[in-house]
């Protein structure tokens, strides 16, 4: 690892959280820039020390990715943030049945307490958020249960088609779409919690 191949990487996934139609996946981290290119800027120290920290390609990948999915897109120079996000993401990534199981919890609690309805929990109802963006939003739920979730009902998909999510495509609803394929978990584990979560939602 050293300077340019780390600051390769950071463009690939910066790319691939930006722009809808980059795909890390199915480019295969492919992106333009030469050497040259990589040596003429101003900051290229910073992925230096980068490469010297995150010495393996799945390290520094997992560090990229951590932070641009937690919404700091200034991963090279918020070093106290990165920090803190890479070190939240491996922790969640160890604990991802147990985080997934409180989560569902809290979406489900939630919805008793306000007395919420199995659609207003998943879906727009009356112009309101679904209960599930509105407790991610307020950071009472991980953008890693909204992967998941996704993965087994794909709501980004039907959130997508509201025109109130607009403003919110940018900031948060394409994060949560782009770290597909980046959240791991087993699935035989994860797949008896969200059987568990459906059958609390249709009780509600």
């Amino acid at each position: 690892m050293d300077g340019f191949k780390a600051y390769q990487y950071y463009m690939a996934i910066k790319l691939h959280f930006s722009q809808d139609n980059f795909d890390v996946f199915k480019n295969r981290g492919a992106v333009k820039g030469t050497r040259d290119t990589f040596n003429s800027r101003n900051d290229r120290f910073f992925f230096d020390k980068l490469a010297r920290k995150y010495s393996s390609d799945k390290d520094i990948i997992q560090f990229y990715v951590a932070n641009f999915a937690y919404g700091n897109d200034s991963v090279i120079y918020s070093q106290e943030e990165s920090q803190s996000n890479i070190i939240e993401w491996t922790r969640r990534k160890e604990s991802i049945t147990k985080i997934f199981s409180d989560d569902c919890s809290t979406i489900i609690n939630d919805a008793y307490k306000k007395k919420l309805t199995e659609d207003s929990v998943i879906n727009f109802t009356l112009n309101k958020y679904p209960s599930i963006l509105t407790l991610y939003l307020g950071k009472q739920i991980s953008l890693e249960t909204i992967r998941i979730l996704d993965d087994f009902d794909e709501l980004l998909s039907k959130w997508k088609s509201n025109s109130s999510l607009t403003l919110l495509w940018d900031s948060e609803i394409r994060r949560l779409a782009k770290s597909k394929g980046f959240v791991k978990y087993d699935t035989n584990k994860v797949s008896t919690v969200y059987q568990s979560f459906k059958e609390e939602l249709k009780e509600l």
